[in-house]
């Protein structure tokens, strides 16, 4: 791959927001079909390469304390080769034995996959769109990609006003940086069946029910 253009800072990017707004995941043998990617100007504002295509079910959503997530995705290159180090990071409040049932299950999983929207915009004044990227597949691993639980710091703290809660991390590897999504959150509960875009919906509506895209 050369370069083919260079990039232009503008006055919303200074302003841009930082942090996760909301997290799924998914475990790999859900993705049930095919995977595809934009082209640039399909649909309008694409830039070429981002997910327009990922058919998957049973995503869950996991809900996580204000301000506490985001990703690192850290780059290094050795004997040509690039290898990007992924990491996913959400603090989940409170210890209750609910919340530690979704944490075993995390432990015991076999290759997640993430969507996550950020707080950050596409600066579009009359209907700003927040980016979403997908972490865990790759154009060069595929599905090989994906991301395992690496650690989940619980305390309960000391004192009365100390933190009680756990901080979970999902780590992975990529061989490019991770990808945007370009995703349409739907109320509906079967597929609306938009071009080009990757819908995502709830059969049955509800934060802990299953999502589904395609």
């Amino acid at each position: 791959m050369a370069l083919t253009k260079g990039h232009a800072i503008i006055c919303c990017d200074r302003n841009r927001r930082g942090g996760l707004k909301r997290i799924w995941l998914v475990e790999q043998q859900h993705l049930t079909g095919a995977v595809g990617y934009a082209t640039a100007g399909t649909p309008t504002g694409a830039a070429g390469g981002e997910f327009n295509v990922f058919t998957a079910d049973d995503w869950y959503e996991f809900e996580f304390d204000r301000g506490t997530a985001g990703f690192n995705a850290n780059a290094t290159r050795e004997n040509g080769s690039t290898l990007v180090n992924i990491e996913l990071e959400f603090y989940i409040p409170k210890i209750t034995e609910e919340i530690n049932a979704r944490l075993r299950e995390l432990t015991e999983s076999c290759g997640v996959f993430a969507l996550v929207e950020t707080y950050a915009d596409d600066c579009d004044a009359a209907d700003p769109e927040t980016y979403f990227f997908i972490l865990g597949y790759d154009k060069v691993f595929e599905s090989k990609a994906y991301m395992e639980f690496s650690s989940g710091e619980q305390t309960t703290g000391m004192g009365l006003q100390d933190a009680n809660g756990t901080l979970v991390k999902l780590a992975g590897v990529h061989a490019e940086y991770p990808r945007e999504a370009l995703v349409l959150i739907s109320a509906a509960n079967s597929s609306p069946g938009t071009a080009n875009v990757i819908d995502l919906y709830q059969a049955s509506s509800g934060v802990t029910n299953a999502w589904t895209t395609d």
